[in-house]
């Protein structure tokens, strides 16, 4: 992409490059004002743009410097409108951005010379361990900050937690600007600019910077299948109206508001650009495509290619449910999120065919490498989290669709069952094939005290509060599940074995509740072994597929230090008997065996 091509305000040695798509401008003014809000009854300095044959305007300005406000005024079937930009690297503040005229909001030119980046190598595909959390409610409650809504740069005193628990990336929830100042962030108003409430572009890049130096690769959340029309800078953008105009006419309606028209190369070109903003100018070592269904899977394959070509060590995922291989061949995406590796899990563990059910959603299937499934057995933000006060599918009657944390889908924090079951659900999805996702609070069992509304929320609904809690990420029961995940993350980067491609089921007994998989990497051989069942077996006999050497029995979910009452390891390591291990099975137990020595 040549300089020429770029969408936004641009400072170069020449001065500052502004370009917008505006096919029904008849005239298209820039108009400039110096400040820290605009004031619509202040003269403005005022530059004719020049149109391409492509619709595009253009003009170079010299002297404007970074911080300096911008609009555009608009000439359509002689009605004068002003707009923000539509690329804007950021803006004055989240008021809705469609109606400008008499509002202080307004386009902010951001300063692009080279930031001190610290180095870091984006982790190879099979390499990813991803926490998610979301910015404005992972900080604040029952902490030192004491605040309502977290910024980016709270956000980064917390980065040494997410670290110590063993993750090497993190994967927040969509930071651009969107409309006020709360939001899960699914509602863009403003796609180039950092929501204002989290901090200014400068702030985006600290953030970036610190999880690079604590070891995190960042892969942001990006959100293309809709706009709303009441708060998105591109509704009707240059004056014509159709189906809201230049970027909507001819685009499907989804479940959130009309979406965009991705048959136009001039919308393709746009989200490519901004997609292109986060892995360049921002350093982000992947992206997360949200609903990706509801998208022309052919025109979106044409901004991957793109991508892909740009930036082939980036990890690109797909929110693609229920997951096809198409999107990791045709699509040209890396991976795609694997919304059973939840459901079914949330299933088995409240007793519903159990062992059934987990053997269903283990391998890769149709998948070239493990590395193209994400999964997240303890639930995504779209599962914790509610915003109808715990009634989002109608949760509050139907078990099957409740927003919760899993571990009050199981009975609550103070139940000891459930507390051993998502233990589980967190080893499961270390040691199956694919990437690992924890949705944040998941990790410590974060939930209510009343069973009934233990979801995520990004604040005070009539239940209360449903930020990110740290008090209850410290208490007694917090450690002990947090230790579990560190020392389960810990297992997967000892073990190549569990970020490879091999994968054999070897045992699956419907009657006792138990399975056993293997997983190999050269010499690197580990067996996970899940019973699934209250009554513990003892002396249970597991076929290994593995005719000699010797197991160690490395963590097993029932441990003392996680909670349960099993003395992990007693009688030190064994010896296979053609093939077999014989072993105890606490109830509700996960164990992971580590092969040592030599072996066929």
């Amino acid at each position: 992409m040549t300089p020429a091509q770029r969408i936004g305000a641009h400072p170069t040695a020449k001065g500052c490059f502004f370009r917008v798509w505006a096919p029904h401008a008849e005239l298209v003014r820039l108009l400039l004002q110096s400040g820290t809000e605009w004031q619509p009854l202040a003269p403005c300095e005022a530059h004719e743009m020049v149109r391409a044959s492509d619709g595009y305007w253009s003009t170079t300005v010299a002297g404007v410097e970074a911080g300096r406000l911008y609009r555009f005024a608009i000439t359509s079937d002689g009605e004068l409108t002003q707009r923000l930009d539509p690329a804007a690297r950021d803006v004055v503040n989240s008021a809705l951005t469609r109606h400008d005229g008499d509002s202080n909001n307004a386009a902010i030119v951001v300063d692009n010379r080279p930031y001190p980046w610290v180095p870091f190598a984006t982790p190879g595909f099979e390499n990813f361990l991803i926490y998610q959390l979301h910015i404005g409610s992972f900080t604040g409650r029952h902490d030192h900050l004491n605040k309502s809504i977290g910024t980016f740069a709270d956000a980064e005193t917390k980065l040494p937690y997410i670290r110590d628990l063993g993750f090497n990336a993190i994967q927040p929830l969509p930071i651009q600007e969107f409309a006020l100042d709360r939001s899960w962030g699914y509602n863009p108003a403003s796609y180039f600019a950092p929501e204002s409430a989290y901090g200014t572009p400068t702030d985006l890049k600290h953030f970036v910077n610190a999880a690079h130096e604590h070891g995190l690769a960042v892969i942001f959340d990006v959100v293309y299948n809709h706009a709303g029309p009441g708060d998105s800078v591109l509704w009707e953008f240059d004056g014509y109206t159709a189906e809201g105009g230049i970027y909507f006419e001819g685009g499907q309606q989804t479940p959130w508001g009309r979406g965009p028209a991705w048959w136009k190369y001039e919308v393709q070109d746009f989200f490519y650009q901004n997609a292109r903003m986060y892995l360049e100018d921002y350093h982000a070592d992947g992206l997360r495509f949200d609903a990706t269904t509801l998208i022309n899977g052919n025109h979106l394959r044409q901004v991957l290619w793109r991508l892909r070509d740009d930036f082939p060590d980036r990890y690109l995922i797909a929110e693609h449910l229920p997951a096809h291989p198409w999107v990791t061949t045709l699509g040209n995406f890396d991976a795609t999120w694997n919304s059973e590796s939840h459901h079914q899990t949330q299933q088995a563990l409240g007793g519903d065919m159990p062992v059934e059910r987990i053997a269903g959603i283990l391998g890769r299937g149709a998948f070239e490498h493990s590395w193209n499934l994400v999964n997240y057995p303890l639930g995504s933000h779209d599962d914790c989290g509610d915003d109808h006060n715990g009634n989002a599918q109608d949760g509050l009657s139907n078990w099957d669709a409740r927003h919760r944390y899993l571990i009050d889908l199981l009975g609550g924090r103070h139940t000891p069952d459930a507390r051993a079951k998502c233990r589980i659900a967190w080893l499961l999805g270390v040691t199956m094939p694919g990437t690992p996702m924890c949705f944040m609070g998941s990790e410590c069992l974060l939930a209510s005290p009343h069973v009934a509304w233990g979801y995520w929320h990004d604040g005070v609904d009539k239940w209360g509060d449903h930020r990110f809690d740290w008090s209850i990420a410290g208490d007694e029961i917090g450690l002990a599940m947090r230790t579990l995940v560190t020392d389960a993350n810990e297992l997967r980067w000892q073990n190549p074995a569990l970020r490879s491609d091999d994968f054999r089921l070897v045992h699956l007994d419907k009657q006792n509740q138990v399975l056993a998989f293997v997983r190999e990497f050269y010499d690197n051989r580990v067996l996970a072994v899940l019973h699934l069942a209250d009554a513990p077996l003892d002396g249970y006999v597991i076929p290994t597929s593995i005719r000699s050497g010797s197991w160690r029995e490395v963590l097993a979910t029932q441990a003392k230090k996680y909670g349960g009452d099993y003395d992990v390891n007693a009688d030190g390591q064994q010896t296979t008997s053609g093939g077999e291990l014989t072993m105890h099975l606490p109830g509700w137990n996960a164990s992971v065996w580590q092969q040592v020595g030599s072996g066929a």
